[in-house]
């Protein structure tokens, strides 16, 4: 297992162990619904409205071996 790690813009860092970076992407991907998201901006970033698509995008360009 290897950590996997991304840090949103507010310096909130999300990690998940995986065995590959593929599954570590399927593994945030399911942890950030829409539901998630709006909960992290309500709370981190009040003006901005994120997208689960924007999230997930962001996840598949950010996430890496740390």
């Amino acid at each position: 297992m290897s950590k996997f790690s991304m840090t949103c813009s507010c310096g909130d860092v999300m990690s998940v162990d995986a065995s590959s970076r593929e599954e570590a992407v399927a593994q945030m991907k399911g942890t950030m619904n829409q539901s998630a998201i709006d909960a992290h901006c309500a709370q981190k970033h009040p003006d901005m409205k994120l997208t689960e698509a924007e999230v997930h995008a962001q996840i598949d360009e950010k996430l890496a071996a740390v």
